[in-house]
């Protein structure tokens, strides 16, 4: 069979989920991290200024609701002298206070971190095990077609490819839509479904195709 056109038969397998759902916790675990880590930074550089401004603001308040009388006057000019000391005496406190923050943010995150990864496991492990099953990709001269029994045929033209790349046990390919969304075709290497010399060589006359796809030359 000419290696222009072939198809690949091939089962997607408890072990291949499970390799996906170890990559993507992962990366989940670092976004969060990455994510709780921010939100403790803005906590943290919150405090001084709230330390000072909230009185000021009730200054402001006072302003409001008692008109601008001599006493109201009085309070505010004192509020304003004593902005810039306050600032400078908070310092002290308002740094032990965030060095408190971050060690109960430390704690915290290392405390939840289990369940965390328990959670975002569970979720993925929900995501990729529909798609254990058996496949077959069949290519010719304008694209690529991934059967799957009882499902539609999803259909790729070459000129749609945006994405190619290897792992060492899968061929990725994605149009542009797939690729935005984070998602891809991942074709195994190896497989049983087949003789593995055959395998390989149809597996080769796909790769050509996606790397001859326009978006890649």
């Amino acid at each position: 069979m000419s290696d222009a056109c072939g198809e690949l038969r091939y089962t997607i397998t408890a072990a291949h989920t499970r390799r996906w759902v170890d990559e993507a916790l992962e990366g989940e675990m670092r976004r969060d991290d990455a994510l709780a880590e921010r939100l403790g930074g803005m906590q943290q550089r919150a405090v001084l200024p709230m330390l000072v401004l909230v009185p000021a603001c009730g200054a402001g308040w006072l302003l409001i609701h008692r008109g601008a009388t001599l006493e109201t006057g009085i309070t505010l000019a004192l509020a304003a002298l004593l902005l810039v000391p306050a600032w400078h005496l908070a310092r002290p406190f308002a740094t032990r206070l965030r060095n408190t923050m971050a060690r109960q943010q430390a704690h915290g995150t290392a405390s939840g971190r289990p369940l965390n990864r328990a959670l975002a496991r569970l979720t993925l492990t929900l995501r990729f095990k529909p798609l254990q099953g058996e496949y077959r990709v069949q290519f010719d001269a304008q694209g690529m077609q991934v059967v799957r029994a009882g499902q539609r045929p999803a259909s790729l033209r070459w000129d749609e490819v945006v994405h190619v790349r290897e792992t060492d046990a899968f061929l990725v390919v994605a149009c542009a839509t797939l690729h935005r969304r984070g998602q891809a075709y991942w074709i195994p290497k190896h497989t049983e479904a087949m003789d593995p010399v055959a395998y390989r060589q149809r597996m080769d006359g796909l790769l050509r195709h996606c790397r001859a796809a326009p978006a890649m030359a």
